[in-house]
C-alpha cells in the first residue's frame, strides 16, 4: 500500500520527451483561424462594451428622474 502512495520520479530528459511527444499531439490552429478569433473577440467586447455603457446611462437617468439629484 505504501508504495502505492509514492510518486513516480522522472528525470528531466523523459519529462521533455514526454513533453515534445504530447505537443505533437495537439491540434494548433492556422494563423488565419487565429486573427479570425482574435478579430471575433475584439467586436464581441465592443459590443458588451457599448451595452453595459448604454445600460448604465439610462440607469443613472432613471435613478436621477426618480431622485430628483441629476436635473
Amino acid at each position: 500500500m505504501a508504495d502505492k502512495d509514492k510518486k513516480k520520479s522522472v528525470d528531466p530528459v523523459t519529462f521533455a520527451r514526454q513533453v515534445e511527444a504530447e505537443g505533437r499531439k495537439v491540434t494548433w490552429t492556422s494563423p488565419q483561424e487565429t486573427v479570425q478569433a482574435t478579430i471575433m473577440v475584439v467586436i464581441m467586447s465592443i459590443i458588451v462594451a457599448l451595452f453595459l455603457f448604454l445600460s448604465d446611462q439610462v440607469i443613472a437617468i432613471l435613478i436621477g428622474l426618480i431622485t430628483g439629484l441629476g436635473a
